[in-house]
């Protein structure tokens, strides 16, 4: 990125995150998203958009850095943090003139028992966020303190203990995908808290020649599910999109492979019940963050000069295949939601692009448009997307989705024209790919072997 400096007349940019907010839960007819849907109408909504990991920390060191998991060190959840010189396309515009905050969740650093995250507005700084007011999921807060924290414990001296109490007994003592209500007060639930600061802050930041960017991370649509009154139970009787069935072919694959490891993890797993409750829980949280997002941009200050961005950082099951949260490629997990929506001035994308997208690429593209005011519509996007996720990798192009080992060989295949719900493993055992899988392949291993570029080119032209 080559970005001008900015002017009075220089757009601002909401950058708006989901965690686990699976891709194709948009669209649906059942599903209460007003807003969003709305916004999807003259937005860029790429028909899949992939992320760069299955897995919270190797996703969003990539999206913030443009760089791979296997560049950063980190293909799965673990202790890691974000070294304070990694590229950031934040600090781009921070250095263009920007004024740049972050609001919610980053988990660009390790969330250690007994942290406080305000240790770490440090290491936000270095990144480029002038301003930072950070929280932990909903999980690692049985773990960490901050903003948040302080308010539930403002207003009862006993809620934070009262809310790792509840965890505990979600996670150690019941099954986790049982539904129950959150014990917070609604205002102190935590997307509904994160909502309240970022309005807070735009109301307060009001018209200014100045341009900022601000990134609102909310922790949900994140399990526990635990969704607070009025959106609980919004979904209940509705018919919302039936959990895949577990496809047969999980069981032949190799018991250190990824796919089978979620098998063994989830066998048993929820039930049929469990499924449908814990499914309406989610779409009752989306409800209530498409209601969070209406807050957010009714308290815009100049609307028609916002860019806004909405993202997730993978997506989340859901009982598909049988299984919960994500971890693996198959669609549920490695889908991201994304749409952007440039400043009144700036073209739209004019039609739905049909190659997948990336989702570091897409985030990489919406700053340079927000930068240089070259439209993310006219940036040329790698034809193939890939994630990773341990040692494995996949690939996926317009129609195929091809997932290889650590060695580069090929682990799984699916046509997702002819197979959306991915029963089929194309690959047939003992016999070499050929045509369209080979060559899929072929750009596979180049980047697996070189990791050329970063998520903003493709290693095959």
């Amino acid at each position: 990125m080559s970005p001008l400096l900015a002017t009075a007349g220089s757009p601002h940019w909401l950058l708006v995150s989901f965690d686990q907010w699976r891709g194709d839960w948009l669209s649906q007819p059942e599903l209460q998203l007003p807003t969003l849907k709305r916004l999807a109408q003259t937005a860029l909504v790429p028909g899949r958009c992939l992320t760069a990991s299955p897995q919270c920390v190797p996703a969003r060191a990539s999206w913030l850095t443009g760089l791979w998991p296997s560049q950063l060190g980190v293909t799965r959840n673990q202790p890691y943090a974000l070294p304070a010189d990694s590229p950031s396309f934040v600090r781009h515009l921070a250095q263009a003139g920007w004024h740049t905050a972050l609001i919610g969740k980053t988990h660009w650093h390790p969330h250690a028992a007994g942290l406080d995250l305000r240790d770490r507005t440090s290491l936000l700084a270095a990144l480029g966020f002038a301003e930072s007011l950070e929280i932990a999921g909903p999980r690692a807060l049985m773990e960490v303190t901050c903003a948040l924290t302080d308010a539930w414990q403002a207003h009862n001296p006993m809620l934070l203990e009262q809310y790792r109490s509840d965890l505990r007994d979600r996670y150690l003592a019941g099954p986790p995908w049982r539904v129950r209500p959150s014990i917070l007060p609604s205002p102190l639930y935590p997307d509904i808290w994160v909502a309240d600061q970022a309005c807070a802050w735009l109301q307060q930041r009001g018209p200014s020649p100045e341009p900022w960017m601000l990134w609102v991370s909310f922790p949900g649509p994140h399990e526990p599910w635990d969704t607070p009154a009025p959106w609980a139970g919004l979904h209940g009787q509705r018919r919302l999109p039936a959990a895949t069935a577990r496809p047969a072919w999980m069981l032949s694959q190799p018991l250190a492979s990824e796919c089978r490891q979620r098998l063994e993890q989830w066998t048993p797993g929820p039930g049929r019940e469990a499924i449908r409750a814990l499914r309406a829980d989610y779409a009752d949280h989306l409800a209530l963050l498409d209601h969070q997002l209406a807050r957010l941009l009714a308290h815009l200050p100049e609307p028609e000069r916002t860019t806004i961005t909405v993202v997730s950082d993978h997506g989340e099951l859901l009982g598909d295949a049988g299984l919960l949260y994500k971890s693996c490629f198959l669609e549920g997990a490695v889908r991201s939601l994304a749409l952007h929506r440039p400043c009144r001035g700036l073209p739209p994308w004019g039609r739905r692009p049909q190659q997948p997208i990336g989702l570091s690429w897409l985030l990489a593209a919406a700053a340079e448009e927000v930068a240089t005011g070259r439209p993310l519509a006219k940036q040329r996007h790698p034809p193939y997307a890939f994630s990773e996720f341990g040692t494995e990798l996949m690939i996926s192009d317009r129609r195929r989705k091809l997932v290889l080992d650590g060695g580069g060989n090929p682990l799984w295949a699916i046509d997702l024209i002819r197979d959306p719900e991915e029963q089929h493993n194309r690959l047939s055992p003992g016999q070499p790919l050929s045509g369209p899988w080979q060559r899929l392949r072929q750009v596979a291993l180049a980047h697996q072997n070189h990791r050329l570029g970063s998520p903003l080119t493709s290693p095959v032209s």
